[in-house]
């Protein structure tokens, strides 16, 4: 909390693949660590020791049509998003007069480009599935 103020959206700032700025076309982002954390069993109904396993990132990007268009344009015939080699995206809370806080999503991929718009939508969202290799927290 800054000056009894919260973390708001209008405090991130989002870069995606193709641009050194960020992107006024982002509208929501989602990333996540999840590691697998179990207890192991021995004789008896209580755990003997606690285990750790693999770790694993995922996350979603959710842009206005006219980003995800801009950035097709930029394939080649025949390709989509989702054949991009992997691509860094970087996430920044800056909230004024705060500390900044920087993410790093490392080697992106996209998963899945929806596409769909129905009568009265005013516009189109995108929320796009992401493979994500690492995330570098607090960079």
């Amino acid at each position: 909390m800054i000056n009894n103020f919260e973390y708001a959206w209008e405090d991130i700032k989002v870069i995606l693949p193709g641009s050194s700025l960020p992107s006024d076309a982002v509208t929501a982002i989602e990333y996540n660590s999840d590691k697998e954390h179990t207890n192991i069993y021995g004789a008896g109904a209580v755990p003997v020791a606690m285990g750790r396993g693999k770790k694993e990132f995922t996350g979603k990007v959710t842009v206005l049509q006219s980003l995800l268009e801009a950035m097709q344009r930029s394939m080649s015939a025949g390709k989509d998003l989702t054949d991009l080699t992997p691509f860094n995206i970087t996430v920044s809370y800056a909230p004024e007069g705060g500390v900044a806080t920087t993410d790093q999503l490392v080697g992106c991929r996209f998963k899945k480009i929806p596409k769909s718009m129905k009568a009265g939508d005013p516009n189109q969202e995108i929320e796009m599935d992401l493979a994500i290799f690492k995330i570098n927290y607090n960079v």
